[in-house]
């Protein structure tokens, strides 16, 4: 059973390396971000855990492209603490998974996107799955970087007694890098124009 596994694991390993490394030659970019969070509850569902308002730092999150327009994101916010007019009394740590759509070159250096996925929650009482819908942007900075914002809305199913819906507004600052696979250093905006480049046929 145990070399069963191992075999399984070493296919997905492979196969998952294939698919990034020709998603990679694309010239499609990854993305790497750290930033904060704030969850909110309404006033019912917050006597339900025990605060309103959660803040988290810090929420880190990789962006994987896999065609022109969608992308994967994965993320972690981390426990909550106190930062001032935010007091907690509980903790908040999340793990989300999305898929996300692009909406490229609508505004110079400005992508809009909308996204759909799911978390696991782990509150006071125990870890909990959640389903998300969201929106978010990306204002680029430079060629590299970036100003990130979303917003989630996580829905708890109301079999779980651990957990109740929510949003949760997100902030940060993200990197685009050529990835596991990458080389040659292409920016972000080459990328994007498929490393295109104009020849003067008189120089």
């Amino acid at each position: 059973m145990v070399l069963k596994r191992t075999f399984l694991a070493l296919c997905l390993l492979f196969f998952s390396a294939n698919v990034l490394a020709q998603v990679q030659e694309r010239g499609d970019l990854w993305q790497i971000g750290i930033g904060a969070g704030v969850v909110k509850f309404s006033d019912e569902n917050a006597a339900f855990i025990g605060d309103k308002n959660l803040f988290q730092i810090p929420r880190l999150n990789l962006t994987i492209p896999i065609s022109d327009n969608l992308s994967v994101d994965g993320a972690m916010s981390f426990n909550t603490f106190d930062v001032g007019f935010i007091s907690n009394s509980v903790k908040y740590f999340s793990m989300d998974a999305s898929l996300r759509y692009n909406f490229k070159d609508l505004i110079k250096d400005f992508e809009p996107y909308v996204f759909a996925g799911g978390s696991l929650v782990d509150s006071e009482l125990k870890m909990t799955p959640t389903m998300n819908i969201g929106l978010g942007a990306t204002y680029w900075v430079t060629n590299t970087i970036g100003l990130n914002t979303q917003l989630y809305y996580k829905h708890s199913l109301e079999i779980y007694e651990s957990m109740r819906s929510h949003i949760q507004i997100t902030g940060g600052i993200v990197f685009s890098f050529n990835g596991l696979f990458g080389g040659g250093g292409m920016s972000r905006r080459n990328s994007l124009t498929g490393g295109a480049c104009y020849h003067n046929p008189n120089d």
